[in-house]
């Protein structure tokens, strides 16, 4: 394949990605979730799951929302899924937290089930570098808030630094949309 092929090639991976929201769609549905789930936290102060699957489920609900959202697409444009579909990435994550039980035994291993570190994972399978850059930065500035507010005791810290992820997330979904109209023209 000469330079040339290869560019025009590129182009349109970059053109099908583009119109499929294969980068804002995730970081606009996780960053949303993730803000609904740290508001509820922040204001309820009560766990409507057993705490540890708390952000499992705020992942899992993010995907099955983009595997909901990307049928609709697919019916009607007849643009496929791509490499993983949100549907297979649902039910890993579920299978995980039902059959593995990580979350009870090694409570290090939560920060892998949470929105931004779910995502930055599929991003990598999807092959999608923007969005595993995007979501991986920010799910390694959570973590470290994590492991920052571990001495801090106040019930406010962890939905603030989950509420932050989740907004950062959706700003960047936002600029990233922006990027995908001007790309698909």
């Amino acid at each position: 394949m000469s330079l040339d092929e290869q560019t025009e090639l590129d182009q349109l991976r970059l053109r099908v990605r583009a119109s499929r929201w294969a980068t804002s769609g995730p970081l606009l549905i996780f960053g949303l979730m993730t803000v609904a789930f740290a508001g509820y936290l922040a204001t309820v102060d009560y766990y409507f799951v057993p705490a540890p699957l708390f952000w499992p489920l705020c992942s899992l609900l993010a995907l099955f929302a983009l595997w909901g959202g990307d049928r609709v697409r697919r019916d009607r444009t007849g643009v496929g899924e791509g490499r993983l579909p949100y549907g297979k990435a649902a039910l890993a994550l579920l299978a995980v937290v039902v059959a593995g039980n990580l979350v009870w035994f090694y409570p290090l291993m939560k920060m892998l089930l949470w929105p931004a570190t779910v995502l930055t994972i599929m991003a990598v399978g999807q092959r999608n570098k923007s969005l595993a850059l995007r979501s991986g930065i920010i799910g390694g500035v959570m973590i470290g808030g994590w492991f920052a507010g571990s001495a801090v005791t106040a019930d406010w810290y962890d939905p603030l630094i989950m509420g932050c992820g989740g907004l950062a997330l959706t700003v960047l979904g936002l600029v990233e949309r922006q990027r995908e109209r001007k790309i698909s023209g």
